[in-house]
């Protein structure tokens, strides 16, 4: 037998064994079927018989059963997996295990939901099943950090999907995509929900928490944009108690420059859009004051400020321009007019590319009339503990036309910073690139 003829033999060979291989397993993946059924079988059974309640309290989860939930929780990261963990209902149980009194269970089950509602290929379907949102924000009464970390990036995958479906849909399918984002923002727009989400601003230490707190609120204030009824899905959003909260959530996460980006987009776009102008007058002063802690510790940090940076620090001016225009500020640090000079004179000895050279003009208009502002306040001697009520205002609408248009920062859905591409996995703690496993947080 020749070598063309053995080389031919051996290709027929492998190619029969890879069509075997794709026969016996999940989709394109190397997982087999039957492999995969008998563990979520196993994981089944075993809560169908065993009560996490004693009369000690609660157990401690099965080490065997942990183990196969992370396992399903690695796989779940493979698209042709989470298509067959849906076809098959196992989305349903793992939603079911979420009121499961365990901890680590209500974290790894949330886990692998949150790993099937990234995949854009059953995401539609997923956004049918009106229990799964509804109970991903039941888990927001959790006090448990590593389940709430899973559930706001389960929800801001939410929010990453249906901004691309509003973004791609045809006109045929306008109609079905609005439906799905309008009862997504309903489900957000709940009292309950606005409550839990500014417990966790006010309350949290866990500044991961907080960084996917903030770039899941970053995500929705985009989705309002869409919304039919903008007032009434924002309104709880707009309330001061909230906005303490957001505030309360940023001082803590004073030097985490990526949450405070999220953050400040959230806050723009209320100030932008939203807010009446008695509301945050109530919360200037402190607006103000942390305002500060952003120009001192994260744009004075800066080794320089780059493109990516200019949409924070006009989300920073827009914001302490509409605080000092209230007048109702109680007091502002007399240093606060020296370190906004110092951001102006960092910001001309950027070297900022000629596409973004209109935006640094502008934002320098605004830091100079914000500088005149607090110069006068000085000057008045108010700035200690007054409002400088007696300073000239700021006109509101001045800056409306030649003011640059940012939205998200970019590590939201216009860029890939941070927000998972579309080449790239869910979550992992695991490795990293491309390939990587399902995200997961050990105890």
């Amino acid at each position: 037998m020749d070598d063309s003829s053995e080389s031919r033999y051996t290709d027929t060979d492998l190619q029969r064994l890879e069509e075997l291989a794709r026969d016996a397993a999940v989709g394109s993946t190397m997982y087999d079927k039957r492999w995969v059924i008998e563990n979520i079988l196993k994981v089944g059974r075993h809560f169908q018989s065993t009560s996490y309640l004693s009369e000690e309290g609660i157990r401690e989860l099965d080490t065997d059963i942990e183990e196969i939930l992370m396992t399903l929780w690695d796989i779940s990261v493979e698209e042709d997996v989470s298509k067959f963990f849906f076809e098959y209902g196992v989305l349903d149980f793992f939603i079911e295990l979420f009121s499961n009194p365990n901890l680590r269970v209500k974290e790894i089950s949330m886990g692998i939901v949150s790993n099937m509602v990234y995949h854009e290929a059953i995401f539609g379907s997923i956004m049918e099943k009106d229990k799964c949102l509804e109970n991903c924000l039941k888990l927001l009464e959790e006090k448990d950090s590593p389940t709430l970390l899973i559930v706001f990036r389960c929800l801001h995958s939410y929010g990453y999907n249906l901004f691309h479906l509003v973004q791609r849909s045809s006109d045929s399918q306008k109609e079905e995509t609005k439906s799905l984002l309008e009862k997504f923002l309903i489900f957000l727009s709940l009292q309950s929900v606005v409550q839990n989400i500014g417990v966790i601003l006010a309350g949290c230490t866990n500044r991961t928490v907080l960084q996917n707190c903030a770039r899941f609120l970053s995500i929705l204030s985009e989705l309002w944009d869409f919304a039919s009824e903008r007032k009434k899905v924002t309104q709880k959003y707009t309330e001061e108690q909230f906005l303490q909260c957001v505030l309360e959530g940023m001082k803590e996460s004073v030097g985490e420059d990526k949450t405070e980006k999220h953050f400040m987009v959230f806050l723009y776009l209320l100030f932008e859009r939203d807010l009446d102008k008695d509301v945050y007058s109530s919360i200037s002063t402190q607006t103000i004051g942390i305002l500060e802690k952003l120009c001192k510790e994260h744009i004075l940090e800066y080794t320089s400020i780059d493109e990516c940076d200019l949409e924070f620090l006009f989300n920073i001016c827009y914001v302490l321009k509409c605080c000092l225009e209230s007048g109702e500020f109680s007091s502002i640090s007399p240093n606060f007019r020296y370190i906004a000079k110092d951001v102006r004179e960092q910001l001309e000895k950027a070297d900022i590319d000629e596409n973004h050279a209109e935006n640094k003009v502008s934002i320098l208009g605004l830091l100079q009339r914000i500088i005149d502002f607090l110069e006068a306040c000085s000057q008045n001697g108010n700035q200690e503990d007054s409002s400088c009520g007696n300073t000239p205002r700021v006109s509101q609408n001045r800056y409306q036309e030649s003011s640059p248009y940012f939205r998200t920062p970019r590590d939201t859905p216009r860029s890939t910073r941070d927000t998972p591409g579309r080449s790239q996995s869910p979550w992992s703690n695991r490795t990293n690139g491309a390939s990587s496993p399902a995200w997961r947080t050990p105890r």
